[in-house]
């Protein structure tokens, strides 16, 4: 049991340092220009969203294959780490009746958010916007529920460092706040949004590197 455990913690953190990586590629790579400006040359940080990587044809009018790729693929294989990993956790909290009862909500949320992860990696939104948007909403809700039900999880059990706690609790609010942000869906707010889309972004894949960091040196049976 805990050779596979040890092997969804690795996985989970090859996935999101994979990520971190191969999304500062594709920002390379991006065909140029924003929703605002067509004539834009490359990846504004302050303009684009990340999901404008995965177009299949940029703003600026040009063929985005190679940034296409390396965003389809790494957030496939992000989306994909999570699932070994949310399986697994639940029967690390089986002793106390409610952090099982949490535990496994979290997992069924958690793998929702990776087929929703997954589900953003095959839907341009530039040609399927409207399962992109779905796939979006599906895993970032998704997320906040998991983040919000693994707190109380990590607070609750003395086994567990506060410091995952406290993690946790960053990036549920973080991501509650980015997802609110693109609910409302201003345009006035759009420089706003992309920044906070990507701080929530990083936000998550960080603190899910570290907890499964974290996870694998506690060992826990």
């Amino acid at each position: 049991m805990t050779n596979w455990n040890n092997k969804a913690y690795l996985f989970l953190m090859i996935g999101c340092i994979q990520y971190i990586i191969l999304i500062f590629i594709a920002m390379l790579f991006y065909a140029g220009g924003t929703y605002n400006n067509p004539s834009n040359q490359g990846y504004s940080f302050w303009e684009n969203s990340l999901s404008d990587l995965g177009r299949t044809v940029a703003y600026s009018g040009k063929e985005n294959t190679i940034s296409l790729i390396l965003f389809s693929f790494t957030l496939f294989l992000w989306g994909f780490s999570l699932i070994p990993f949310f399986m697994i956790l639940p029967k690390l909290f089986i002793e106390n009746d409610l952090e099982k009862k949490l535990s496994i909500i979290g997992s069924i949320f958690g793998i929702i958010a990776a087929f929703g992860l997954i589900g953003i990696s095959f839907t341009p939104d530039d040609i399927l916007d409207g399962p992109h948007m779905i796939s979006v909403y599906i895993a970032y809700t998704s997320l906040v529920l998991t983040g919000l039900s693994y707190s109380i999880v990590f607070y609750k059990d003395l086994r567990i460092p506060k410091w995952f706690t406290c993690a946790f609790i960053i990036f549920t609010v973080i991501q509650f706040t980015t997802s609110i942000l693109g609910l409302i869906g201003l345009s006035s707010l759009h420089t706003l949004m992309t920044i906070a889309q990507k701080i929530g972004r990083y936000t998550t894949v960080i603190v899910f590197a570290l907890v499964g960091y974290g996870f694998l040196k506690l060992d826990l049976k």
